[in-house]
């Protein structure tokens, strides 16, 4: 886009406005992207504050070649992949995942949404991470999978096998917890 062409060319001459309106335009959203990769509300903001302080300490080298959310996306999915490394182990655990206390008063409905988004979140902790990736950054950071391939350095192909893999186990898991 023209517009985050242009903060980007403010924030390489050292517009600290410009940072703060291009995290105010992405944060949410960069957040909701990090918490579905790490199913950790404080892991994931500070997955997101890594990422805007790095893009604060680069960023009269920084070169936009794609479009802003998908460049941050990606970063964030490469920031969420060092943190889980950091901490060696592949997948997050459930109680590392935020509890949602029940509301008796809430609606039926809102409580079968509830419940169903328990459901998935479990399910996604039991993906490989890479699954993961592919699935967050394409359903929630709206990437197509050609940003995608060509952001994390992979072919589409690769991104497109991960992320019909994932979307199948996830299937089989969420079946599975059905039936029990």
């Amino acid at each position: 886009m023209l517009e985050d062409r242009l903060l980007i060319r403010q924030l390489r001459r050292g517009d600290q406005a410009a940072l703060r309106l291009i995290y105010e335009r992405n944060k949410d959203h960069m957040l909701t992207v990090a918490h579905n990769l790490l199913l950790d509300r404080s892991l994931a903001e500070d997955c997101l504050h890594d990422v805007f302080v790095d893009l604060a300490v680069r960023a009269a080298q920084f070169r936009l070649h794609s479009n802003l959310k998908g460049y941050l996306a990606t970063c964030i999915a490469n920031r969420a992949r060092d943190v889980l490394r950091s901490k060696s182990r592949q997948n997050v655990s459930l109680s590392a995942m935020p509890e949602h206390p029940a509301n008796p008063a809430a609606p039926p409905a809102q409580l079968i949404h509830s419940e169903q988004a328990t459901r998935l979140r479990a399910a996604l902790t039991e993906l490989p991470f890479e699954q993961r990736q592919a699935i967050v950054l394409h359903l929630n950071a709206k990437l197509k999978f050609r940003q995608i391939a060509k952001q994390l350095g992979l072919s589409v192909n690769t991104v497109q096998s991960r992320y019909r893999y994932g979307l199948d186990k996830l299937r089989s898991l969420l079946k599975t917890g059905a039936e029990a």
